[in-house]
């Protein structure tokens, strides 16, 4: 038998990749609120350990995992950038940006493959393979890095821009009705991005990957639950980096 996965937060996108390591004949073990990790940890040996919190809980659980269990550490949460999990002193972790959502009562829906690098890279892919997920492996870190960023700049633009916008825009109004506003917000999405990795990024690459993404479900709404929180923390990040990011600014004095 295949060593047992970890799965740390049995959440939608959780039992979605619960699914799948099942399915790839991998004994699955959640980790809930109510498990002591640290007993977990003397008495199995996993293949890897995937959280699967929000991402305002990334932190805590990052914190959480067992030093014996740092070289088989995988994550899968937005708005994540190596700076979060540099901190921990993991080995080789793996990361995957997803590109498919999980809502309650609905099965998962797919927007386009979903990129994966690091140690256990291979075992995301081919598990998500066996549900229909489609997923791939990228060949070095700043792949992964540019993927990151592209999603992240997808989900905070479209969230972001869909406050500004009529309840109920979808990313294809987004793009055809309203572009400027989608650049814009784009651009301080990107601004803030390139100050947290201190790298730079081709912009139009970006963009392109963004249509490429809104191809995937043009009827995708803009504006998810989380996106005024989403705003808030863009502001704060902003302010502590001494960033202007005027679009943001506009936006969130018509929402706050």
């Amino acid at each position: 038998m295949k060593n047992p996965i970890v799965v740390l937060g049995i959440g939608e996108l959780g039992s979605v990749f619960s699914r799948a390591f099942l399915k790839n004949n991998y004994p699955v073990y959640p980790i809930t609120r109510e498990t002591n990790i640290d007993e977990l940890a003397d008495t199995i040996d996993p293949e890897l350990i995937l959280v699967c919190t929000a991402e305002v809980d990334l932190q805590s659980a990052l914190k959480s995992i067992p030093e014996k269990w740092k070289n088989r550490v995988a994550m899968m949460q937005n708005e994540l950038l190596p700076h979060d999990w540099e901190v921990h002193n993991f080995t080789n972790p793996t990361v995957i940006s997803v590109w498919f959502e999980k809502k309650k009562g609905m099965d998962f829906k797919v927007l386009i493959s979903s990129p994966v690098f690091g140690a256990k890279a291979r075992i995301l892919v081919a598990s998500l393979a066996l549900i229909d997920i489609p997923a791939h492996s990228v060949d070095s870190e700043e792949a992964l890095l540019f993927e990151l960023v592209l999603k992240n700049l997808y989900i905070l633009t479209t969230n972001i821009a869909g406050l500004a916008i009529q309840a109920g825009a979808t990313v294809d109004d987004l793009r055809n009705h309203h572009l400027d506003l989608m650049r814009n917000v784009s651009s301080d999405i990107l601004k803030l991005q390139s100050a947290i990795t201190n790298k730079v990024f081709a912009k139009e690459a970006l963009e392109r990957g963004i249509i490429n993404a809104f191809e995937g479900d043009l009827a995708h709404q803009c504006m998810g639950r989380s996106a005024p929180e989403r705003l808030d923390r863009a502001l704060k990040l902003a302010k502590a980096l001494k960033l202007s990011v005027p679009t943001l600014e506009n936006i969130a004095n018509q929402v706050f």
